[in-house]
């Protein structure tokens, strides 16, 4: 079993390798969404069959790892694509999880995000050929064998989130503040899922953990977490980012605003020598 808390560098299939059989109390994850985003370590642009193809290989073994009471967070957009070929990401990977053995339990739909853009519209004020954009994300919610956890633990949630957080609509913004991963999402997303979903030093895993963002969350809501990604870039930032508790684009912008306060200081004792 690999150890806990920590932040591999690799590709997921490999590293999956070395997880244990049901070991796994929550997985919160966001794939690739095959857009064409610029990826540091990966071609994000395949056809659309190979790209489930590819998710199917990695849902299978989430399913392996995750206890039998253990929950699944996917995050996917509902309907995206080009002119020339569009896809619903999410209806299509609903039933690969299915077919892989998942149980659906419920979607949880938040705000628009910038990275799928509006850049068709079709027939333009024509029924001759418009195009549908549901540029919306959701987090699809599965789990392995059995709803109810198998254990009593510490939940970590307030009354007013979880009266919020159980309706089926999310009120996030997307990340505004980037690291080097160019599609993070918010910090509240894998917040809320790990709030509803997991009891107090369970084992989140994010499979695609880009710049950190499960992984830092994680460890603030006291749980294990083990991360998985294929570019050293993000995995430095995201340790990084759990090592000084600053993401690393925001500790670069500190950095610059003290060293301003220090020329503008400088320059004040300077004119008061004078």
């Amino acid at each position: 079993m690999l150890d806990l808390d920590v932040i591999y560098c690799g590709d997921a299939l490999e590293l999956f390798k070395s997880i244990d059989t049901a070991s796994i109390d929550l997985i919160v994850t966001s794939p690739p969404y095959n857009l064409g985003v610029k990826y540091d370590s990966c071609e994000d642009w395949m056809s659309w069959p190979d790209y489930y193809d590819w998710c199917r290989l990695w849902i299978r073994q989430c399913f392996r790892v995750l206890k039998p009471d253990g929950r699944f967070c996917l995050n996917h957009y509902l309907s995206c694509g080009t002119a020339k070929t569009r896809s619903n990401p999410l209806m299509n990977l609903n039933g690969i999880c299915v077919d892989v053995g998942f149980k659906e339990h419920g979607i949880a739909l938040w705000t628009e995000s910038s990275t799928c853009k509006r850049t068709a519209w079709g027939s333009w004020l024509s029924a001759s050929a418009p195009y549908l954009s549901s540029p919306h994300e959701c987090i699809s919610v599965f789990y392995k064998d059995h709803w109810k956890k198998d254990r009593r633990g510490e939940s970590t949630i307030t009354k007013e989130e979880f009266m919020n957080w159980t309706l089926g609509i999310w009120k996030m913004n997307p990340e505004r503040s980037r690291n080097g991963c160019p599609a993070p999402f918010p910090q509240e997303l894998p917040r809320r899922c790990i709030r509803l979903f997991s009891y107090k030093d369970d084992i989140v895993l994010d499979l695609f953990n880009g710049g950190g963002t499960t992984t830092f969350v994680s460890n603030k809501e006291g749980r294990h977490y083990i991360g998985f990604d294929l570019s050293e870039a993000y995995c430095k930032e995201a340790r990084e980012w759990l090592e000084t508790g600053i993401k690393p684009d925001l500790r670069q912008k500190k950095v610059i605003e003290n060293r301003m306060k220090k020329v503008k200081s400088d320059s004040c004792q300077e004119v008061l020598l004078v």
